[in-house]
């Protein structure tokens, strides 16, 4: 293989020989990025140092290099760590050497003043950075489709727990309602348990009177046919009508007497019959009249008595099916809200699980777009600078082109001035309109290229582009 250094500033070319490799994978890997050189043409830097005086460092022979072509130290830099990047490492050493080499030479030169072969080595170098660029863009994309999934991924794990909360809330809430009737049913249960209880109460209490009433009723017959009899005829045998009154005393309680005839019925009773008077008599024939009407009284009341008593049981055994009705409402109401309960408590476990599953999700998803931001952001840096600072250098031209070119501009200006005159003179408007236009273009034109000084950072490459754009329009009008 030939490598060829070349240069406009020397009187002769030199061609040197390249070091000799054995065939194989090696140059098979080298010929798939930097695609072969026209035969015979090929520079060597290396052999050009060697033709330099010894005494002058390689070093000092590129910044001499460099100024001559009017290209910064940084640029440069940029440039060659295209050469040096990771992804260009299938180059083999001595080709990575020979780019190198051959750049000052070559990409440096204006794009004006360059030689087929120099042409050659920049298409080389522009293949090269466009396989890095596709490479990188590549594992770029791959990340892109890895944080796609990862974002896929983590909208699922929210929506699940979007889905779980809102489970959770339908839960809440029907807890809620069955809580609402658990409280209404024990409201119900409690009413009609107080219900029941009045219910029992005056049940209890009417028959109480009417048990009352049937044993006065049947005390009161009981002394009539017994102790009050035995005083009224005498026949007491072996009892003393003391003792009998005594047990007749506390029945005359009950009866409806006025003063004078309680007061007189002891006396009257306590006598033999026959050492009572006419109104001892009269005394034991009302005694025994008010126990009559007594137990008249009694027996109305009682027979009166059981209709409602029936009736009032009637009540009880009404509240109570109410009461059996409202407790029965109240255990479904219990029941359905301890179900309701035991739901909700599931639900609340699987919001906890959905949340816990995007927790532990977070760092995988954080380590995929942090390996796509520091992927894109290799890629955008590789763009920006190194990338920006080829195009910059592949498309530089000379000094003395940018001369030719305002001087071709000043020439159009003074065409275009001549025009205007012209159309003044001959009083058309639209031609001296069209002419003063053309007029301002080429003089902004020739304005810009007057200002274009010599690239000498990446922060300069947007004012050459601007600078670049008014001379494109000049160039347009003259054609």
């Amino acid at each position: 293989q030939l490598v060829i250094f070349c240069d406009p500033s020397l009187a002769s070319s030199t061609v040197l020989m390249a070091p000799k490799k054995a065939a194989g994978a090696k140059k098979a890997a080298e010929a798939s990025t930097i695609e072969a050189a026209p035969k015979g043409v090929a520079s060597s830097a290396k052999r050009a140092a060697e033709a330099a005086p010894a005494e002058e460092p390689a070093s000092k022979r590129l910044a001499a290099t460099l100024k001559k072509h009017g290209v910064s130290q940084s640029i440069y830099k940029h440039v060659v760590q295209i050469f040096k990047h990771p992804l260009a490492e299938h180059l083999s050493q001595d080709s990575r050497e020979m780019l190198l080499a051959v750049l000052p030479h070559s990409l440096c030169v204006p794009s004006d003043e360059r030689q087929e072969f120099q042409e050659a080595s920049v298409q080389m170098m522009n293949q090269l950075m466009s396989q890095i660029s596709a490479t990188m863009q590549a594992s770029l994309d791959a990340e892109n489709e890895k944080v796609a999934g990862a974002e896929a991924k983590k909208a699922e794990l929210e929506e699940n727990i979007l889905a779980a909360e809102t489970a959770l809330s339908e839960a809440q809430a029907v807890t809620s309602a069955h809580q609402t009737e658990l409280s209404v049913a024990c409201a119900a249960t409690q009413s009609v348990l107080a219900e029941v209880a009045r219910a029992r109460e005056m049940h209890k209490a009417s028959d109480e009177a009417q048990a009352l009433a049937q044993t006065d009723k049947d005390a009161l017959e009981a002394a009539v046919v017994g102790d009050l009899e035995t005083l009224k005829t005498g026949d007491a045998g072996d009892m003393s009508a003391e003792t009998l009154y005594q047990n007749l005393e506390p029945l005359l309680l009950k009866l409806e007497l006025d003063t004078s005839l309680r007061s007189a019925i002891k006396p009257a009773l306590l006598k033999a019959p026959a050492g009572r008077g006419l109104f001892d008599g009269k005394v034991v024939e009302e005694l025994e009249k008010s126990f009559a009407a007594k137990i008249e009284q009694l027996s109305l009341v009682i027979a009166e008595g059981q209709p409602a008593s029936e009736a009032r049981a009637a009540v009880v055994m009404e509240a109570e099916g109410k009461v059996a009705e409202a407790e029965a409402k109240q255990k479904v109401a219990a029941d359905l809200l301890a179900t309701s309960r035991a739901t909700q408590k599931e639900r609340q476990a699987s919001v906890k699980a959905a949340k816990a599953s995007l927790t532990e999700y977070k760092p995988e998803y954080k380590k995929a777009t942090e390996a796509r931001d520091q992927q894109q952001e290799q890629v955008q840096t590789f763009l920006d600078i190194n990338v920006a600072s080829f195009n910059v250098l592949a498309t530089k031209i000379s000094a003395k082109k940018k001369k030719a070119m305002a001087a071709a501009a000043a020439t159009e200006a003074e065409a275009a001035g001549r025009l205007a005159s012209q159309a003044e003179t001959e009083g058309s408007v639209e031609v001296g309109t069209e002419a003063t236009v053309a007029i301002a273009e080429v003089d902004a034109a020739a304005n810009s290229f007057a200002e274009a000084t010599t690239v000498t950072s990446v922060d300069e490459v947007p004012k050459v582009v601007e600078a670049q754009l008014p001379l494109d329009a000049a160039a347009n009008l003259g054609a």
